[in-house]
């Protein structure tokens, strides 16, 4: 069993190249850039959102849990960065892992006058975007993917590990950043 384990190490290792590992961690995380996976959610009051239906946006994806204090300080700043950027092509997304749902949900969007979409999140789409595994299956939050307008994944950062997790002002430039990018064709 230890054979196999140290195999599938080195394969991952060999696949994903020394950017695959962080120093201190044994934890392999999807390479960057990368196709976005595809993902149907709905959201936390029954409408569905489709990735495919944000085709040339600017994406970001935050994964959270209500009762997170970290995630309640960068609900505000989300919301900020949605209301300055959504006309230039920023979508912003939650996606909840509340065990409870929308029965946790609302009260929070409320709580912090969400306006972007809140969805309520899968296992799949965490083992898609941040490369949870049985051997790893646990991640920080809040977790923070951004997706370019090409459809690639091209950033993500887990709270404790990134700072860009809850820094809103290194979150804006790499939006900013993006935005500026031209848009492909359609």
């Amino acid at each position: 069993m230890k054979e196999k384990r140290s195999l599938l190490l080195a394969v991952l290792l060999a696949v994903l190249g020394p950017g695959g590992m962080t120093p201190g961690s044994a934890e392999v995380r999807p390479p960057i850039p990368r196709p976005a996976s595809y993902f149907i959610l709905p959201t936390w009051d029954g409408k569905i959102v489709r990735l495919s239906s944000l085709k040339g946006q600017v994406i970001l994806l935050e994964f959270f849990q209500t009762w997170c204090p970290d995630c309640q300080r960068s609900a505000p700043a989300l919301e900020r960065l949605h209301q300055r950027y959504k006309a230039k092509g920023l979508t912003v997304l939650g996606i909840s892992h509340d065990k409870e749902k929308a029965a946790a949900i609302e009260p929070y969007v409320k709580k912090y006058g969400l306006s972007f979409p809140v969805l309520v999140g899968d296992l799949s789409i965490a083992v898609n975007f941040i490369g949870i595994t049985p051997e790893h299956p646990m991640f920080n939050i809040p977790y923070i993917v951004l997706i370019d307008r090409s459809g690639n994944v091209v950033g993500q950062f887990e709270e404790g590990r990134d700072a860009e997790a809850t820094d809103e002002q290194l979150l804006e430039k790499l939006v900013q950043k993006l935005l500026a990018e031209k848009p492909p064709d359609s």
